[in-house]
């Protein structure tokens, strides 16, 4: 969730690069500009015109890279048939030129119109983020798709432990999850599997949504594209509930409006399991020396180890939905 906090200018006082992002985006004329908190990897910035207010993200992380810009502008296309078809979401503001981003004053900018509301406790809101994930894959034609779970064996998880920056407790306990981690994805991976497939958010988390009165919003929508609806849903169900009882609130809601039912296998939540295994390693690789790097390193190893445990609740719940 992002707050504006309380820092600003006004047009009296210059800020050349937002006028010209306003220019850009045809935003009308800069009022005040204020910076905004919350953002993990991005800089965000809430921008006031003469007609009226929006969301000005200057990207960061990963801007640099082969095939960045044109990932966003594929993900801006899921998001923008969203938004037109009545999916609770900003709307997203194009460039001249028809873009979602673009290169101003040497940054990469882009820009929604600005929707004031609250963050979101996720206990309160199962049912509906079950709905909201049912209602994006609704927007888009499905298809059928095979997986490519590429499951790691223990020898290749208990290698994460080897790197010299992480510290000997880290490393210790990512050697003894090491065969429990395996056993986890090669219960929940499912290669060569053919299963429905649908454009989507792709990171419908809690920290990217909001609620707005009653409604429930999806923001963020930077990795949006096809992903398999069965396990999208279950990944969300997971990522929003606390135990099996939650993640079958959240099921059954989805079911409802998608007129989809997961299959109660496990290989149905292999998609989440791919998800925090992957960050599990990108945390354990490339950030063993930065103490955030290895708090998220121990976080998704504790989450893996939680659903190892508890899987076959969490397959009966499915079960039972």
């Amino acid at each position: 969730m992002v707050t504006a906090v309380a820092s600003q200018w006004s047009d009296e006082d210059g800020g050349g690069s937002f006028h010209a992002i306003a220019g850009v985006f045809a935003l009308g004329r800069p009022i005040a500009v204020r910076p905004v908190t919350g953002g993990l990897s991005n800089e965000m910035w809430k921008l006031d015109t003469d007609t009226g207010a929006f969301a000005v993200k200057v990207m960061r992380a990963h801007a640099e890279e082969p095939g960045f810009r044109d990932n966003i502008e594929r993900a801006h296309l899921v998001e923008a048939a969203a938004f037109r078809s009545g999916v609770p979401c900003p709307e997203p503001m194009l460039a001249a030129g028809g873009d979602c981003l673009a290169v101003v004053a040497g940054d990469l900018v882009r820009v929604h119109r600005w929707v004031e509301g609250r963050p979101v406790q996720p206990y309160a809101w199962l049912e509906e983020v079950g709905e909201l994930t049912a209602r994006i894959h609704n927007v888009s034609d499905s298809f059928d798709d095979v997986l490519d779970d590429e499951p790691w064996d223990g020898t290749r998880w208990a290698g994460l432990a080897d790197h010299p920056d992480l510290p000997s407790a880290l490393a210790h306990g990512l050697s003894r999850a090491a065969p429990r981690l395996a056993a986890l994805e090669a219960a929940t991976a499912a290669p060569g599997v053919t299963t429905l497939h649908a454009s989507s958010h792709g990171d419908l988390d809690p920290k990217n949504t909001l609620s707005v009165g009653e409604t429930l919003m999806a923001l963020d929508w930077d990795a949006a594209g096809p992903r398999p609806v069965i396990r999208e849903a279950a990944s969300v169900a997971l990522d929003w509930s606390n135990g099996p009882r939650g993640f079958q609130r959240v099921i059954a809601a989805y079911g409802r409006t998608a007129g989809v039912f997961p299959h109660a296998e496990p290989w149905v939540l292999g998609g989440w399991v791919a998800a925090w295994g992957g960050w599990l390693a990108h945390n354990a690789t490339t950030r063993a020396d930065d103490p955030l790097g290895r708090g998220e390193t121990k976080r998704a190893c504790d989450r893996l180890l939680r659903l190892h445990t508890d899987l076959d609740a969490y397959v009966d719940a499915l079960r039972f939905v």
